[in-house]
């Protein structure tokens, strides 16, 4: 799971600066670059605020930090097909 990578994806798709997003969240940008980074785990609360100031629910914000790692192996296949068609219809209910 790489929570800072879906937020820095997301965030960059809504076309917002890592300054003003932090800003939004009430955060200082040098804390959500270090989320972004991976080297600070936000708490819950952050995360809701973080899917507040995107606009979208925490487990859409959860679904897009999820890589193959955090699937069950006899589950893999299936979520490899089913990853792209669903992160694309997220995107054009939440995102777009």
């Amino acid at each position: 799971m790489n929570i800072g990578n879906a937020i820095k994806d997301l965030r960059q798709q809504k076309g917002l600066k890592q300054t003003d997003f932090a800003a939004q969240c009430g955060l200082s940008q040098s804390y959500l670059s270090s989320i972004e980074k991976g080297r600070k785990e936000p708490t819950l609360s952050i995360l809701k605020q973080i899917a507040n100031a995107l606009s979208i629910p925490m487990p859409v914000l959860v679904f897009f930090s999820l890589d193959q790692e955090d699937i069950d192996d006899n589950k893999k296949e299936a979520f490899k097909m089913l990853e792209p068609s669903i992160k694309g219809l997220i995107n054009d209910v939440f995102i777009s």
